[in-house]
């Protein structure tokens, strides 16, 4: 079977293409450049976890939905590598015990008492911190972009109550199946009176997928004003040939010509 070979199951609302024994979901029936385009972003990844890093320029015609590839592929990529650390995660982890001694387990609604012992046992070791794990186990994607907000002129309408915004029901697990972008979030905050900006922030340490400027990625200063941590990360610089005056703006300083003969 063709290793690009998209699925003919007509109840599938998406092309689940098979590249480099990952499945890609995509939204359309990919063009010929697409399968290519994704197949090298695959293995590219497949490269840098192998290798410890890896780099790749990818180019295709304009029009053929590079950006569309490179986030299709990138997902599908780190949600198998999710699910092969999840599968390897379980396979050496042993079932608790109470899976075999559970009383409720054969019927009959009796529990015993149970006798109390001069040892307790410990409790269970405190769980790593949710961080910590996913870096760990999870690449984030960093995709910077030249083009992200609507409208620039959106400020920050309160300072503080950053967790009201991040605890509103629309932003928990199950809530909401759409991504929110900045103008949704200022929505959020507006009703809640909290700050978007630093909620997206602090949002943004637990996501899997990050959007975000060129200088957020390519100026070390706003990196670390951002603390923004690539190591390890997936890092894709879309419509790349902006980067050349992003690197000469971030390596440039003004300075006063009466500074240069002040003494």
């Amino acid at each position: 079977m063709d290793s690009t070979t998209p699925s003919t199951n007509p109840k599938n609302t998406k092309n689940v293409l098979h590249i480099g024994g990952i499945q890609v979901q995509f939204p359309y029936q990919p063009y010929g450049s697409q399968l290519a385009f994704m197949g090298r972003v695959i293995s590219t990844l497949d490269r840098a976890e192998r290798d410890g890093h890896c780099h790749a320029l990818l180019e295709s015609p304009t029009g053929t939905g590079k950006s569309l590839s490179l986030l299709c592929s990138a997902l599908a990529w780190q949600q198998n590598h999710r699910s092969k650390k999840l599968y390897a995660n379980l396979s050496h982890s042993k079932p608790a015990p109470e899976a075999f001694t559970d009383p409720l387990a054969h019927g009959g609604g009796f529990v015993p008492e149970m006798e109390p012992s001069g040892n307790p046992e410990p409790g269970p070791p405190p769980m790593a911190n949710t961080k910590d794990q996913k870096k760990k186990t999870t690449p984030t994607i960093f995709y910077a972009s030249k083009l992200l907000l609507k409208d620039r002129e959106v400020g920050c309408s309160e300072f503080k109550n950053v967790n009201k915004v991040k605890g509103h029901p629309s932003l928990q697990k199950g809530g909401c199946h759409e991504a929110h972008d900045i103008e949704d979030l200022v929505k959020v905050g507006q009703v809640v009176r909290g700050c978007s900006y630093f909620a997206a922030r602090s949002m943004a340490e637990d996501a899997l997928l990050v959007f975000c400027p060129y200088n957020y990625i390519i100026s070390p200063v706003i990196r670390r004003a951002m603390e923004v941590d690539i190591k390890g990360a997936i890092v894709i610089l879309d419509e790349a040939h902006n980067i050349e005056d992003i690197a000469r703006d971030a390596g440039s300083v003004h300075v006063e010509e009466e500074v240069l003969y002040r003494k």
